[in-house]
């Protein structure tokens, strides 16, 4: 055997692991130059959107109450009436003659009452004659009522405040019952109508962020509430129907209105990171951050993703010194010399 080039063999294999053994030091201690930001935690946020369509706060169809002769119409499609107001005036000449017959009767037999009673206050009369003449007066103050409702039927009167739409009714027109007049809506405030879908139901029921925005102007953005949640969903699509209120004191929109329909509610803080600070492990994502001046793994978990941030969650807190750039240099334990970035932007 040969001595000599075996020792010659083995010096050489121990000055190789020397050098290399020397090379992973020096690495090791070499500092990583790397970007780094101020850790800051946001607060999650649920977003849902659906399309709802305005509808008037009150808004009606009106009818007559019985059937006759139109004569007179006193609607401007798109004009504002007050309550009270008679949109519609029918024939009441023979409810007029009833009502004037009805309160001359009635007014006789007041006559007739006080009379007697004078006259049983003096025992002139029996009582029972008193009696009937008060029957009779009762009668006629029913009969009264009849004739002036039979003469408030042939009018129809806006029913609250609000704004009238295309009629087709003119004068000399015999309109029914069925016949629908007008449409008349309140619309100072518009309910927007929605559906959300049933996983919206707990973000509905917390004090939600609630904007809408009109389909034909995008760039507007309309802060509304929601007013009514309805009690059951709907089985075939596990949906629910949602009112949104919102003000509509200058008449800008109307019924019918189609509005995009934006919820949003802020839930847990977890850490706001940059999409490029976020590296993939075998098993999960992490980060990394600078701990003592070396560079520390942390796994994460994302919650949620924000344009260019990521919300992660972690054993991460504020202000701790996240690594955004030079991540794929680093190593655990690596000493790292840093250049912070303004995470504001």
């Amino acid at each position: 055997m040969d001595y000599s080039k075996f020792r010659y063999a083995l010096v050489f294999c121990f000055t190789v692991s020397w050098l290399f053994s020397s090379t992973v030091v020096a690495q090791s201690d070499e500092q990583a130059l790397v970007v780094t930001e101020t850790l800051r935690l946001e607060q999650q946020t649920q977003r849902v959107e659906a399309v709802g369509t305005a509808q008037a706060l009150r808004s009606v169809i009106l009818y007559p109450a019985v059937a006759d002769r139109v004569t007179e119409v006193n609607i401007v499609a798109g004009s504002r009436v007050s309550k009270g107001d008679v949109l519609v005036q029918m024939d009441a000449r023979r409810q007029q003659v009833a009502l004037d017959r009805a309160r001359i009767q009635l007014a006789d037999a007041e006559r007739t009452v006080d009379r007697l009673t004078r006259s049983r206050e003096q025992q002139a009369i029996p009582q029972s004659e008193l009696d009937d003449a008060v029957t009779v007066r009762d009668l006629l103050q029913v009969q009264l009522t009849e004739a002036e409702t039979e003469f408030e039927d042939r009018k129809v009167r806006a029913p609250f405040d609000g704004v009238v739409g295309i009629t087709d009714v003119e004068i000399g027109d015999r309109i029914n019952e069925q016949t629908a007049i007008t449409t008349l809506d309140h619309r100072d405030q518009l309910y927007i109508d929605f559906r959300a879908p049933e996983s919206a139901l707990e973000l509905l029921q917390r004090e939600a962020v609630l904007r809408v925005s009109p389909w034909q102007q995008q760039g507007t953005e309309i802060e509304a509430r929601v007013a009514q949640i309805d009690s059951r969903l709907d089985s075939e699509n596990r949906t629910i129907r949602i009112r949104a209120l919102i003000d509509n004191a200058n008449d800008r929109y109307r019924p019918g209105t189609s509005f995009r329909v934006s919820l949003q509610t802020e839930g847990e803080s977890y850490a706001s990171i940059p999409e490029a600070a976020l590296m993939w492990g075998p098993t999960s994502p992490y980060v990394w951050r600078v701990t003592d001046g070396r560079a520390e793994r942390v796994d994460v978990q994302i919650k949620q993703r924000t344009r260019s941030r990521v919300l992660v969650d972690g054993d991460l807190e504020q202000g701790q010194t996240l690594i955004t750039e030079g991540v794929q240099n680093v190593r655990e334990g690596q000493a790292v010399r840093s250049q912070t970035m303004d995470n504001d932007a």
